[in-house]
């Protein structure tokens, strides 16, 4: 997924409050830094942190936050003659941040102080989406959790949250899952109303067989975005997943109920409701779904799919049984399997025949992402034929396939 940058200004005017006490340097300083005299107002202010009667003085910090946020804004400028004056200019300008924040005990520059952590905040918000974007993982992560911080300090929970999210992702497409959980369950927390943050927990929690904690994930969605259908769809989850069909049913139930109204919206609801009701063999209530949903949109892959693989399974559900009857048995069980089996592998063609048809119809630019979905049907019907023994077909099937694998 692309990320954007958060978009934000930050004023760095001049406080008010009156500098005749000031050290020369910080004095100097100031009016560089309102002149633009960044270079000079650099060197003042550096020499100010270091002198003995400033360099516990929070005003001091504060300037140097500003000077160098400055000198930040002048960095991505290629034609500005200050945009290699401090290349770390953004650690520099978050550590006078935090010393001024820790000297001004009365508050008196929390405001200017603030939109240097913000400032900052965002310039690591900026490269933590570019490492992302370029598949940079672990700096991306690395960046993101002091975009956190600073963004926390700032008092700027929306933006703290961007950034706990690009660094959920980031762990996400790590594997560490440790890290996801953290920033994902934070978000949570924060009423998120990202579905993708919700499905990833949920699934994780689902794959470590924690089902309490996966339950909790899919009733703080449904609390948390009580207009969201995805929301009805992913509780439905966990309670099948409790085995409390009932609660699962009525849950699914009420994701089409809020959705029927939409034309595009719900023959989709449709297909993912089948989808849960297969897991938990109601065969049956997948089956009408898929019908319905096909009914409204013959023409789309998810339920046509959907339905092809639930016959294909069932057909090797039975072929297993099949070959599971002992040698010896003499009442037929081994041929009637095998018959139901392949009945099965019949009817699943159709469906796999009519996503193939959706696929291919897909507009050029669409049809590499498709890839896949195109493979698994194609190799679906590969095994179909090949039991059927309907070798004309099966030879086309593998053509196609070998042009796949050709294409990579």
């Amino acid at each position: 997924m692309k990320l954007k940058k958060i978009a934000m200004i930050v004023a760095l005017s001049a406080l008010t409050a009156g500098v005749s006490a000031q050290n020369l340097n910080v004095q100097s300083a100031i009016q560089d830094l309102k002149k633009n005299y960044l270079k000079k107002a650099k060197a003042e202010i550096d020499a100010a942190c270091e002198h003995e009667s400033t360099k516990e003085d929070a005003k001091t910090w504060c300037y140097k936050g500003l000077i160098y946020s400055r000198i930040g804004g002048e960095a991505s400028n290629p034609k500005s003659k200050f945009k290699d004056l401090a290349p770390d200019w953004a650690e520099q300008a978050y550590a006078a941040a935090m010393e001024c924040k820790r000297l001004d005990t009365k508050n008196e520059y929390a405001n200017e102080n603030n939109s240097v952590f913000s400032y900052v905040g965002n310039e690591y918000y900026g490269r933590a989406t570019e490492n992302y974007n370029n598949q940079k993982y672990a700096e991306a992560l690395e960046a993101a959790e002091k975009a956190i911080e600073m963004f926390n300090n700032s008092g700027n929970s929306k933006f703290a949250s961007e950034s706990m999210y690009i660094a959920g992702i980031s762990a996400y497409a790590m594997k560490d899952n440790d890290n996801m959980k953290k920033y994902f369950n934070n978000l949570i927390r924060k009423r998120t109303d990202k579905q993708f943050v919700y499905r990833t927990l949920f699934n994780i929690y689902k794959d470590e067989d924690n089902k309490e904690a996966a339950m909790k994930v899919a009733n703080s969605y449904m609390k948390n975005c009580k207009d969201d259908y995805n929301a009805y769809l992913l509780t439905a989850e966990g309670y099948l997943l409790n085995e409390n069909l009932e609660k699962g049913k009525e849950m699914i139930n009420m994701a089409l109920e809020k959705t029927k109204d939409s034309i595009h919206i719900y023959p989709q609801i449709l297909s993912l409701a089948a989808t849960i009701l297969e897991t938990t063999q109601d065969y049956a209530g997948a089956e009408a779904r898929y019908k319905e949903s096909l009914a409204l949109a013959p023409n789309q892959f998810e339920a046509n799919f959907g339905m092809g693989k639930m016959i294909f399974n069932r057909g090797v559900d039975k072929l297993d049984a099949a070959n599971a009857v002992p040698p010896d048995d003499e009442s037929g069980l081994y041929d009637k399997l095998l018959a139901e089996s392949n009945e099965f592998f019949r009817e699943s063609v159709q469906y796999f025949t009519s996503a193939i048809t959706f696929l291919d119809a897909l507009p050029s630019s669409t049809k590499a992402a498709n890839r896949p979905n195109l493979f698994n049907c194609l190799t679906a019907l590969k095994t179909v034929y090949a039991r059927l023994e309907m070798y004309d077909e099966l030879k086309a099937v593998n053509a196609r396939l070998e042009e796949i694998q050709q294409e990579g």
